[in-house]
């Protein structure tokens, strides 16, 4: 339980930072429980109307899955020269892909959640 944690935590000369990507209520009511002074709040382009920039391209296709890895391949190939992210379901689909592409003398890089911090 974090409470119990927080309880443990010096009262005195404590300094405490909290990250989060999200702001939901799990992490407004862990806010408030270790945090003793009133908490500062700090976000990014928050007045935005937009989440994204506008020179952003986002766009997506449905095809058989048979079709799929096809599709892709020819995308990234007519693309070579511009910025591409491609998002699949898990780590491993990133790995397996990834060195797929390589091997086909496609070069990408891979980014998910199981690689060390300082790749």
């Amino acid at each position: 339980d974090m409470r119990a944690i927080i309880k443990l935590l010096p009262t005195q000369g404590r300094q405490t930072a909290l990250f989060s990507a999200t702001q939901t209520k799990n992490v407004a009511d862990l806010a408030r429980l270790a945090i003793q002074n009133k908490p500062v709040y700090v976000e990014a382009q928050s007045k935005q109307d937009h989440a994204t920039v506008a020179t952003l391209e986002q766009g997506f296709v449905v095809c058989e899955s048979a079709k799929r890895f096809l599709l892709l391949f020819t995308f990234l190939k007519k693309n070579l020269k511009k910025k591409v992210i491609v998002f699949f379901s898990s780590c491993n689909s990133v790995k397996y892909h990834a060195e797929l592409f390589n091997y086909i003398d496609l070069p990408v890089l891979d980014l998910h959640g199981d690689q060390k911090q300082n790749k």
